[in-house]
């Protein structure tokens, strides 16, 4: 398969764009938020923001799915492939790197995780876990129909779990470390693992380099 890099300046602008964006954000509603302002702050013109994206709609919509993008393709890299029939590797996706990464970029998910406002960024978090969750369980090619709890209820157990965990470790400040949430998960769960819940696997709680004190 071909990979199709995109030009630099092309990437450097999307980033100073959501950056923009998101600045504002702490600022102001989103609804208050127009083109101008969008491109005054990212020190762009108008005309090559409308090079890249019809209306402010289609900006914030790609802007929140290309932040969600980085968020997976770090913490499912960051994972420990795990090994299933056939010699068939699923990417498990780490717990440790989750936490890192939130912390890391604090400012941009604490504004769009917070308030009702940023209820479609959240929609779309919750849509894309859900979506590679579902994916790894079918492809650890068990029987769905014999499982104890159905696919869907465990799926939306633990997204809403994860998602709703993360929210409120923003919202206080971040007072634990990533490596004492990453613990704490997963003391929390080991009573489901014991269970034969099927999706448990997905999480990697193995502790990396980049977190060590």
């Amino acid at each position: 398969m071909t990979v199709i890099k995109q030009d630099p300046r092309v990437v450097k602008t999307q980033t100073n764009l959501r950056r923009a964006l998101v600045y504002l954000m702490q600022h102001e509603k989103l609804e208050n938020i127009s083109v101008q302002k969008i491109t005054k702050t990212a020190n762009i013109t108008r005309g090559t923001f409308y090079l890249h994206y019809r209306d402010k709609q289609d900006f914030v919509e790609a802007a929140m799915n290309g932040i969600i993008d980085q968020l997976f393709e770090h913490v499912l890299e960051k994972g420990t492939p795990r090994e299933v029939t056939d010699g068939k590797i699923l990417q498990t996706m780490s717990v440790s790197e989750t936490f890192s990464y939130i912390e890391k970029n604090a400012d941009v998910f604490t504004v769009l995780l917070s308030g009702q406002q940023n209820r479609y960024f959240y929609q779309q978090l919750y849509n894309r876990l859900t979506e590679v969750i579902t994916n790894y369980a079918k492809g650890l090619g068990t029987d769905l129909e014999e499982i104890d709890v159905p696919l869907r209820i465990q799926v939306a157990f633990i997204t809403s779990a994860l998602l709703g965990l993360i929210i409120r470790w923003l919202d206080g400040g971040l007072i634990y470390t990533p490596r004492y949430m990453t613990s704490s998960l997963e003391k929390m769960l080991n009573n489901f693992a014991s269970s034969h819940l099927l999706i448990i696997s997905f999480l990697d709680f193995q502790t990396h380099n980049s977190l060590e004190i």
